[in-house]
Parts: structure tokens; sequence; C-alpha cells
């Protein structure tokens, strides 16, 4: 493949209130109290409680419904994009670029795209009523076109079963690995901004590098 544009997104939770808004109601009536007294039972509950709802926050960036995009970035040919702006406004330049080069009939390669970033990026589109080209929309809501490449299926090589961080790929590739962790991205990015956008960097780099390799033998 000659020409090729790869792409990430990075993501994290949403604000308390509005997840605590969104999530199951706590159930006090599912907590265990035995035979505590009532200022016990209180502390338990309020614990309980307090964990609950950070359970769920820890996961959010994982969930659309309790997450959002925080950043995306493309590189093609040297030219790097990395937009950090309004969910909104980041989801409409993402699909507007996209669809671009689809009519150019050029390809868009990410790493583990069509497990979580597309279907991430499709849910908050819902969300935030932005439209999705049709022409990169799933099939039948299931079979993403072949615009869209995912590299970790060059891994699995037919086992869809096996799967591999792009991380690990990459350095069994003999390239560098991951400058930072991506649960730890919206915390980077309200303390430095440029050690996020650095860290965005170095996954499209990451990515082209695993994508060069396979497109070597497929």
């Amino acid at each position: 493949m000659s020409k090729f544009t790869v792409f990430d997104i990075e993501t994290g939770p949403l604000p308390d209130d509005e997840i605590k808004n969104i999530a199951p109601p706590f159930d006090p009536e599912s907590v265990k109290t035995g035979n505590m007294g009532i200022e016990k039972i209180a502390e338990k509950l309020e614990s309980v409680r307090r964990n609950y709802f950070s359970g769920i926050k820890k996961k959010a960036a994982l969930h659309a419904e309790y997450g959002r995009v925080l950043a995306i970035g493309w590189e093609s040919e040297g030219e790097t994009v990395i937009q950090i702006a309004d969910e909104k406004t980041m989801l409409k330049l993402f699909w507007d670029a996209s669809d671009e080069s689809h009519h150019a009939q050029g390809k868009w390669v990410g790493f583990n795209v069509f497990h979580f970033d597309l279907p991430f990026l499709i849910r908050r589109s819902i969300i935030n009523g932005v439209t999705v080209p049709r022409g990169l929309q799933p099939k039948n809501n299931r079979y993403y076109p072949d615009f869209w490449v995912d590299l970790m299926q060059c891994w699995q090589a037919g086992d869809y079963r096996e799967t591999i961080s792009l991380d690990r790929f990459a350095k069994a590739l003999g390239h560098g690995g991951k400058n930072g962790s991506g649960s730890a991205f919206a915390e980077t990015l309200e303390k430095d901004e440029p050690a996020a956008i650095a860290y965005l960097e170095n996954d499209l780099l990451l990515t082209r590098q695993v994508a060069t390799a396979c497109f070597n033998v497929f």
C-alpha cells in the first residue's frame, strides 16, 4: 500500500456529574451489612457508594456513554494533524477528513480500530448529533468498508482469539514503544498538553511502523 493515513484517538471520562446522571443509581439494598450498628451501616454504605461511582469512572474512557474523545490525530506522508478541541468539532473534522480521503480512494489505518476507535467515534457521534458519512459506516451495522484497515487483523492472521498491544507489536519489530499510558491521557492533557500531544504523535509513529511491516507481507 503506497499511500495511506494512520490515525489514533485518545479518550477520557466525562465530568463526574454527567457520569452519575447516566449511570444506574446506586442500590443500597445490594450491600450486606449483617449486624452492624446504624453508624457503621451508614459508613459502609457511603464507602460502597463512592467505590461504585469511582469504579465506573475508572473505566469510563473505554465506554462511549461515560467517556468522550479528548484528542484525534492522523498522519499522512509526514503531515501530522492533532485535534484537541470541543468534542463535536473534532468529530466533524475527523469524518470530513476521512471522507475526503475515501472519495480520493485512499486508506485510513489504525490499530484495534474495529474493536475500539471506530465504534467509540460512531457512538460519540450519535450522542453529539454528528453525521457519519454513509460510505464510512459499517455495512449492515457490522462490517466496516475496506477503506478502514485494522492492524490488529494483520497480527491475528486469521486467528481472531489472538491479540497484542501496539506497544508489544512495535517492540517485536525492533522499534521503540509507547512513551506513556493511554489511561493517564486525560490527566496528562490537563497538566501538560505538550506531553499529551507527544504521546499521541508517538502512537501515530508506532502505528505507521507496524503498518509498514504488515503491508510488506500482505
